[in-house]
């Protein structure tokens, strides 16, 4: 008789499992741990004698995971097996377990304060990482030799078990403070934790403290009206306690368990506390720690009663009061901003957690988008940097057409961003060749349908130049001059600057500066339509003719209210409402005539809240297929471009 613990994990990424199958190892049990894309389980003789102690000490040892669902259990006269994922080592950027972590926290361990603690199975790993396949003489820590006790660990520790990335304070990475004044270098226990206690020290007091981390450079300040001004309009609020985010932050349980993941991704969250939305609105971008530096400098903070502070992702060039640095080289990822509503999850945009990315066969063809490429390697295709890779081979490359890299190719096939993401959600379901329609929506606004061959626009959005755009706008019906004189003498400076902008410019961040929104971008105008209390909006105008969206008509409607005097967070809450309302029809349109019932949707601009509810208003008894474990963004292109 077996006894089997499922545990529901909707990912191909496998440091659970491995993170699993080490303590087993370190507890000598006899299980085996198998995983697919959607459950981990794990198989043991029921009368295993080890068993109880061992399930017990798992919850101690798993940490808390953005795609772990519901757990059971079973007992089977039959041994189960899976259809189990093919392995390929590849480099995580992820937090630190709860084995790393506690180690960086016993003062008799060799990594106490350690800031590059991590193991097979957590920490950020690509950072360090220069090209496949990945072991150490391929990384940037190939010069540093692990000491005797590391190498000890390389064999005897089933957590660092051949670890290529091993290290500790007597052999791995020293870190330096700089001021104007002087130097102050961490390479000892004391070293380092004097080193994370005087930068809490300064940001409490005032102090801007640029660190480069394993995520990029930050710059890291108390959190104040004052300093939020000064410093960035793009700050992102670290707390420092898991106990006081409900303090601060009004949160579903699915945010915050998603905070406190090993992913640690970024998430919108409405703000609770007077103090903080006196700093930062109804709501804010919130972060909790990730990598070993960042978690031993909120430590720090939060042993001089500070909760939270703010930091700005930047470069090293950016201004501050100290510098905390190191001298190995990485290359940070772009950080992962995650979107929850109910029970629907997914990454916003993002290469960290979701890249590099392993599937499970490998494609006769190379994909190239994004600055990602998708590479057959051995019998899986791997996901990842394009730098990454040394040598590509192949006889067919799909690149997107606004990619700027020569391949080499003679003949290489180019491809639409919004073909490859729609492509990319299909695959996803296991839907590729079979017909469906599709919205795709970032910055422009298309209606897709794929015939099981090609996915083709047949709803296109209509041409937009920022340039000349007042003189598109009086020229839409009688009147419209008329609209373009009055906003002109109401708002001279906007008009003034919107009048010379150049025609990159996207229409989000037009209508932003059109409100006046401090943060000019989509990012702005959905904090601002989250300030929004009132049960409905008002109709924006998104399409004229031919149910085409005007994007001339829609910013004629946005300086008409504007003038009337209407505020900008009911402004910005109905643009959302009524491009649900757009959408919700055309797509009702289209699932009517093509007799289909499923629908896929690509792109940003979904991930907000308003539009996001008035969809599933329209279409929720449709089958709405959103990305499961890829971005809604532009990085999921590189998966579909694997299908053209």
């Amino acid at each position: 008789m077996y006894f089997v613990f499922q545990l529901e994990f909707n990912s191909t990424k496998t440091y659970i499992s491995s993170l699993i199958k080490a303590y087993a190892k370190r507890e000598k049990i006899e299980v085996d741990v198998l995983q697919n894309g959607e459950q981990i389980a794990i198989v043991a003789q029921k009368d295993n004698e080890k068993l109880e102690q061992f399930l017990l000490g798992l919850e101690e040892i798993l940490p808390a995971s953005i795609y772990l669902g519901q757990s059971r259990h079973q007992f089977m006269a039959e041994k189960p097996s899976l259809d189990t994922i093919p392995s390929y080592s590849t480099p995580h950027n992820i937090a630190l377990c709860p084995t790393c972590q506690k180690e960086m926290f016993d003062i008799s361990s060799l990594r106490y304060y350690y800031p590059f603690t991590s193991c097979n199975s957590c920490g950020g790993q690509h950072p360090f990482l220069e090209h496949y396949p990945f072991k150490r003489e391929n990384t940037t820590m190939n010069f540093l030799q692990p000491c005797q006790n590391c190498q000890k660990e390389i064999k005897n520790n089933p957590f660092r078990e051949d670890y290529p990335l091993i290290s500790c304070l007597e052999c791995g990475i020293s870190m330096k403070m700089v001021d104007k004044k002087s130097e102050r270098y961490a390479n000892d226990k004391g070293s380092y934790k004097k080193l994370f206690e005087v930068s809490a020290k300064a940001i409490s007091k005032g102090k801007t403290v640029l660190v480069k981390t394993l995520n990029g450079y930050r710059k890291f300040f108390k959190a104040s009206f004052g300093a939020k001004a000064s410093d960035s309009n793009y700050s992102i609020l670290l707390m420092t306690s898991a106990n006081s985010l409900n303090t601060h932050l009004m949160m579903v349980t699915q945010e915050f368990n998603s905070l406190l993941s090993i992913e640690r991704p970024i998430l919108r969250v409405s703000t609770k506390s007077d103090e903080l939305k006196e700093i930062y609105g109804s709501s804010t971008l919130v972060k909790y720690p990730d990598d070993g530096i960042t978690i031993l400098l909120a430590k720090e903070l939060l042993n001089l009663g500070l909760e939270y502070i703010s930091y700005i992702e930047c470069d090293e060039k950016e201004e501050a009061d100290f510098l905390v640095d190191f001298d190995i080289p990485i290359t940070p990822q772009k950080d992962a901003k995650l979107f929850i509503n109910q029970d629907t999850k997914f990454f916003i945009n993002a290469q960290r957690v979701v890249f590099p990315l392993v599937l499970g066969k490998r494609f006769d063809v190379v994909s190239i988008a994004n600055n990602l490429s998708a590479v057959g390697v051995e019998d899986v295709t791997v996901i990842d940097d394009m730098d990454r890779f040394e040598e590509i081979k192949t006889k067919r490359v799909n690149i997107l057409e606004e990619e700027d890299y020569d391949s080499g190719h003679s003949s290489p096939k180019l491809f639409k961003n919004y073909q490859g993401s729609m492509l990319s959600v299909l695959s996803e379901y296991n839907k590729v060749g079979q017909k469906s329609v599709g919205v795709h929506f970032d910055t422009s606004l298309y209606f897709l349908y794929y015939n099981g061959k090609e996915v083709i626009s047949i709803v296109p959005p209509n041409p937009f130049e920022a340039d000349n755009m007042f003189e598109h706008i009086s020229k839409l019906r009688e009147g419209s001059d008329r609209l373009v004189l009055n906003y002109q003498k109401h708002f001279p400076d906007i008009y003034e600057r919107l009048n010379n902008l150049s025609g990159d410019s996207d229409i989000f961040t037009i209508t932003a500066i059109m409100l006046g929104l401090k943060d000019e971008s989509f990012e702005g105008i959905s904090a601002k339509a989250l300030e929004f209390m009132g049960k409905g909006g008002i109709q924006i105008d998104t399409h004229v003719k031919d149910n085409r969206f005007d994007n001339y008509a829609f910013l004629a409607s946005i300086m008409s209210y504007k003038i009337a005097g209407v505020e900008a967070s009911l402004i910005c809450y109905s643009i959302f409402e009524s491009f649900g309302d757009y959408i919700g029809e055309i797509g009702t349109q289209l699932l009517s005539k093509t007799k289909l019932n499923s629908i896929t949707f690509t792109g940003e601009t979904f991930a907000n809240q308003a539009l996001f509810a008035r969809i599933q208003r329209h279409l929720g008894m449709r089958k709405l297929l959103f990305p499961q474990n890829l971005p809604i963004g532009k990085e999921s292109a590189v998966v579909g471009g694997l299908f053209i």
